[in-house]
Protein backbone atom coordinates (compact mmCIF):
# COMPACT_ATOMS: atom_id res chain seq x y z
CA UNK A 1 0.00 0.00 0.00
CA UNK A 2 2.88 2.51 1.50
CA UNK A 3 4.72 2.03 -2.47
CA UNK A 4 1.33 2.38 -4.34
CA UNK A 5 0.77 5.36 -2.85
CA UNK A 6 4.12 6.64 -3.34
CA UNK A 7 3.64 5.90 -7.18
CA UNK A 8 0.77 7.68 -7.31
CA UNK A 9 1.83 10.63 -5.85
CA UNK A 10 4.92 10.37 -8.70
CA UNK A 11 2.72 10.22 -11.21
CA UNK A 12 0.71 12.82 -9.95
CA UNK A 13 3.97 15.32 -9.96
CA UNK A 14 4.58 14.12 -13.49
CA UNK A 15 1.64 15.68 -14.67
CA UNK A 16 1.64 18.75 -12.74
CA UNK A 17 5.17 19.67 -13.86
CA UNK A 18 5.40 21.94 -16.67
CA UNK A 19 2.83 23.77 -16.17
CA UNK A 20 2.44 27.34 -15.33
CA UNK A 21 0.16 29.36 -13.46
CA UNK A 22 -0.67 33.21 -13.95
CA UNK A 23 -3.00 35.18 -11.62
CA UNK A 24 -3.90 38.83 -12.37
CA UNK A 25 -5.58 41.59 -10.72
CA UNK A 26 -6.17 44.61 -12.95
CA UNK A 27 -9.10 46.05 -10.50
CA UNK A 28 -7.23 48.49 -7.89
CA UNK A 29 -10.14 50.51 -7.20
CA UNK A 30 -8.96 53.46 -8.58
CA UNK A 31 -5.53 53.20 -7.25
CA UNK A 32 -2.59 53.90 -8.72
CA UNK A 33 1.21 52.76 -8.43
CA UNK A 34 3.74 54.58 -6.42
CA UNK A 35 4.99 56.84 -9.85
CA UNK A 36 1.24 57.38 -10.40
CA UNK A 37 1.30 54.58 -13.23
CA UNK A 38 -1.81 52.81 -13.86
CA UNK A 39 -0.92 49.29 -13.41
CA UNK A 40 -1.91 45.82 -13.02
CA UNK A 41 -0.77 42.75 -10.68
CA UNK A 42 0.50 39.57 -12.28
CA UNK A 43 1.78 36.37 -10.53
CA UNK A 44 3.53 33.82 -12.33
CA UNK A 45 4.20 30.37 -10.45
CA UNK A 46 6.06 27.50 -12.91
CA UNK A 47 6.60 23.96 -12.00
CA UNK A 48 9.00 21.19 -12.88
CA UNK A 49 10.61 18.24 -12.23
CA UNK A 50 14.55 17.86 -12.15
CA UNK A 51 16.73 15.41 -12.58
CA UNK A 52 19.44 15.42 -9.34
CA UNK A 53 17.91 18.83 -8.18
CA UNK A 54 19.74 20.47 -11.54
CA UNK A 55 18.42 19.20 -14.56
CA UNK A 56 15.13 19.84 -15.90
CA UNK A 57 13.00 17.17 -17.63
CA UNK A 58 10.14 17.78 -17.60
CA UNK A 59 8.80 21.47 -17.63
CA UNK A 60 11.21 24.64 -17.03
CA UNK A 61 10.83 26.16 -14.07
CA UNK A 62 14.32 28.53 -13.84
CA UNK A 63 13.91 31.96 -12.96
CA UNK A 64 14.97 33.74 -16.67
CA UNK A 65 11.89 31.17 -17.98
CA UNK A 66 9.47 31.98 -15.74
CA UNK A 67 10.35 36.23 -16.00
CA UNK A 68 9.96 35.28 -19.76
CA UNK A 69 6.45 33.91 -19.51
CA UNK A 70 5.74 36.79 -16.78
CA UNK A 71 6.94 39.17 -19.55
CA UNK A 72 4.70 37.55 -21.95
CA UNK A 73 1.87 38.03 -19.70
CA UNK A 74 2.62 41.59 -19.25
CA UNK A 75 2.53 42.11 -23.00
CA UNK A 76 -1.38 40.62 -23.52
CA UNK A 77 -2.11 43.11 -20.69
CA UNK A 78 -1.04 45.89 -23.14
CA UNK A 79 1.94 46.86 -20.49
CA UNK A 80 4.53 48.84 -21.66
CA UNK A 81 7.09 48.51 -18.27
CA UNK A 82 7.06 46.13 -15.77
CA UNK A 83 8.13 46.22 -11.81
CA UNK A 84 9.27 42.42 -10.79
CA UNK A 85 8.57 42.98 -6.55
CA UNK A 86 9.13 39.49 -5.63
CA UNK A 87 10.47 36.41 -6.92
CA UNK A 88 11.63 32.77 -5.29
CA UNK A 89 12.84 29.82 -6.28
CA UNK A 90 11.91 26.29 -4.27
CA UNK A 91 13.77 23.10 -4.99
CA UNK A 92 11.86 20.51 -3.06
CA UNK A 93 14.81 17.71 -2.59
CA UNK A 94 12.96 16.18 0.28
CA UNK A 95 9.38 15.80 -1.17
CA UNK A 96 8.99 12.56 -1.62
CA UNK A 97 12.08 11.01 0.57
CA UNK A 98 14.70 9.36 -1.26
CA UNK A 99 13.18 9.63 -4.45
CA UNK A 100 13.38 13.36 -4.23
CA UNK A 101 17.03 13.49 -4.47
CA UNK A 102 16.52 11.79 -8.19
CA UNK A 103 13.43 13.68 -9.36
CA UNK A 104 12.92 17.01 -7.29
CA UNK A 105 9.73 18.85 -7.98
CA UNK A 106 10.46 22.70 -8.53
CA UNK A 107 8.54 25.61 -8.48
CA UNK A 108 9.34 29.64 -9.11
CA UNK A 109 6.88 32.06 -8.63
CA UNK A 110 7.15 35.92 -9.70
CA UNK A 111 5.46 38.46 -8.59
CA UNK A 112 5.23 42.13 -9.86
CA UNK A 113 3.56 45.18 -11.48
CA UNK A 114 2.34 45.62 -15.12
CA UNK A 115 2.79 49.54 -16.08
CA UNK A 116 0.04 50.32 -18.27
CA UNK A 117 0.42 53.04 -20.79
Amino acid sequence: MRYSAMAMLVCVMGVAAGCTITDTAGDLRGIKGVDGDKLTHINTRSYAINLFMEKPIVGDATLNATVQRFADEAKKVGATKVRIVQSDTSVMWWFPPLLGFILTPVYTNVAGDAILP
